[in-house]
């Protein structure tokens, strides 16, 4: 919307007053350029903080709002005549972004006389040429240039019929025409560059601070590709001015001959201003938005680590292992391997930092946090905390503190369960052969341990507390964990609880087998799961049917529940289950005739001779 009216900026000056973002997104619509012109100069000289801070938001944004020029060129003078470092950075960055050149093939001809030869009719361009003059092309791959569109305003909307705005295709497309034209956008970068050119000459003092003021503001889609990151005027001369790869033309920066940008080193225009500010460089490495000027940052620190390490302190350092950038995290871990200050940080802080650390970092981190900590320093809980985490440098750390350790009371074991939901599967199985081994070496073992692996939704810690399971009587005979474990949602522990059962069928000293003392529904309910399994449990049905089997000689008044079970077996396509199946019931038969009605109900397709 184009606002114009004395009304319409009362609503700007109120919003600029209250320090409203609003004020930037209605500026910039606005596209009277004499009434521009006038309010940049009362914006520039406001004292208010609020526009102060609306005048950075809206200088960071593209310099592509229509009929803009008078304000943003008002403003760039007002700000280089006061000396203003913080606008100027903001200028530098915006018009190092209005000028994106592009790779392009061009085709160049020159004349020279002759005549053509007999098979042309036409040159290859495909005019007709004079007869007598010959026309040759020689095609350029790699000339940089800028493209024509960029500077000029063709979609004017008062090119639509004078209406108060374009078509919303015609804006949207306006978006993408930026102020001024190509010349002027080489003008003013040359310029702003200028003033910190001069601004390290005269004023050696406040260079670094205004410098990266700018430097921090790039992004890296300023710098997607090679030929991006030389079109940033500025910033190329900010880091790489005396680098023998660039090559200072008006046009823009170009490789110099032979050369590649791959070969870039860090080389400063006031490169003796960098050495003797080690923290800005540090500052930069943390905070810059686009990875070239972390690279530049990180290799100019790398130059003198023994200044940077008096300069800035191990905290600092730390919190560089939780980003994300490779270059970053190699520095702090670079820093911290040979520091002397790292005896100062103590294990807590030492823990905070390893559980938002990058992966990069992690293997380095538990190097050093094995030197640095003494397993006494742990605490039980932190250590197992440690060991159960995903990384598996740290876990590996964790677990080699907990073994130096021996928890001597029930809530301390009772901790250590959170050790079942370790994340660094390859370490899991030794994690949890000595969780089992530390439980099951306490003076009073509980089932619920047994059951805690047992319930575990890992595949290997289940396996473990089968194992522990069977190896322990307290467990094997304990009939309430029985009855809690038939209603286990695992395959695997069914068909083990079910594998089980068939070894303890027989009687010893005069004792009925455990699955007499089992609750009857959680029993058929494990026998159904073990039956109706179609994808495991093969080998352990034949083992189900008997057990069902015996159950009905030991039972017989438990028949029409369990013949249903009988009837899965005795139609499925396995030979082995439906075989089982059919001597169980040709046998209940045989030795309890008054149940034959019910068999007969029960399985209809059976004939009797």
């Amino acid at each position: 919307m184009t606002m114009t009216s004395g009304g319409d900026w009362l609503v700007l000056h109120e919003l600029l007053e209250r320090g409203d973002p609003e004020f930037v997104d209605r500026l910039r619509n606005i596209a009277d350029a004499d009434a521009l012109g006038a309010f940049a100069e009362r914006w520039y000289v406001n004292p208010s903080p609020n526009a102060r801070r609306l005048l950075l938001a809206y200088l960071e944004r593209p310099l592509n709002a229509y009929r803009h020029e008078a304000l943003v060129k008002r403003l760039f003078k007002r700000a280089e005549a006061a000396g203003d470092d913080a606008v100027m950075a903001r200028f530098l960055v915006a018009f190092d972004r209005s000028i994106r050149r592009v790779l392009r093939a061009r085709r160049r001809g020159t004349r020279e006389s002759g005549a053509w030869p007999e098979h042309y009719l036409t040159p290859p361009g495909g005019t007709t040429m004079p007869r007598g003059k010959l026309v040759t092309y020689q095609l350029w791959v790699g000339t940089i240039q800028a493209p024509d569109w960029i500077g000029k305003l063709e979609l004017n909307p008062r090119q639509y019929g004078n209406a108060a705005e374009p078509p919303e295709p015609a804006r949207t497309k306006l978006e993408g025409f930026r102020l001024f034209s190509v010349n002027t956008r080489h003008y003013l970068r040359r310029r702003a560059w200028r003033y910190f050119r001069r601004l390290g000459k005269d004023h050696p003092e406040r260079y670094v601070a205004a410098i990266s003021e700018a430097l921090v503001l790039y992004e890296d889609a300023d710098v997607a590709t090679g030929l991006a990151l030389i079109d940033n005027w500025g910033l190329v001369h900010a880091l790489f001015h005396h680098s023998p790869v660039l090559e200072s033309r008006p046009r823009g920066w170009i490789p110099a001959a032979g050369r590649s940008l791959a070969e870039l080193e860090p080389a400063p225009i006031y490169d003796e201003l960098w050495r003797s500010a080690p923290r800005a460089l540090f500052d930069l490495l943390a905070r810059a938005g686009c990875r070239p000027v972390r690279q530049w940052a990180a290799r100019m620190l790398r130059r003198d680590l023994a200044a940077v390490r008096t300069a800035i302190g191990v905290e600092d350092v730390l919190s560089l292992l939780a980003r994300d950038d490779p270059e970053v995290v190699e520095f702090a871990v670079e820093w911290l391997r040979d520091s002397e200050g790292l005896a100062m940080v103590g294990a807590e802080r030492w823990l905070a930092v390893a559980e938002t650390a990058s992966p990069a970092a992690m293997e380095v981190l538990a190097e050093i946090m094995a030197r640095q900590i003494a397993s006494e320093r742990i605490a039980l809980g932190d250590a197992a905390r440690l060991a159960a985490g995903r990384p598996l440098p740290l876990a590996r750390l964790g677990l080699g503190w907990l073994k130096a350790k021996s928890p001597n009371t029930d809530e301390e074991r009772q901790s250590l369960l959170a050790l079942l939901e370790a994340e660094a599967e390859p370490l899991r199985p030794e994690i949890l052969a000595w969780l089992r081994a530390v439980l099951a070496a306490a003076p009073e073992s509980h089932a619920g341990w047994v059951l805690e692996f047992l319930d575990s939704r890992h595949e290997d810690a289940r396996a473990e507390g089968m194992s522990w399971f069977r190896a322990d009587p307290r467990a094997h005979d304990d009939v309430t964990l029985w009855q809690r474990l038939l209603e286990s949602p695992h395959d695997d522990v069914r068909l083990g609880l079910a594998r089980d059962l068939e070894a303890r069928l027989a009687q010893a000293n005069g004792v009925p087998d455990l699955s007499l003392a089992l609750d009857p529904d959680r029993l058929r309910l494990l026998w159904a799961s073990v039956l109706l399994n179609v994808r495991r449990g093969s080998r352990v049905k034949p083992r189900v049917v008997e057990q069902v089997a015996r159950r009905l000689a030991l039972r017989p008044e438990e028949a029409e529940l369990l013949l249903p079970l009988l009837r899965v077996a005795l139609r499925s396509l396995r030979g082995p289950e439906r075989n089982a199946a059919l001597a169980a019931v040709v046998r209940l038969v045989a030795t309890r005739p008054e149940s034959a009605p019910l068999v007969a109900k029960a399985l209809p397709e059976l004939q009797w001779a």
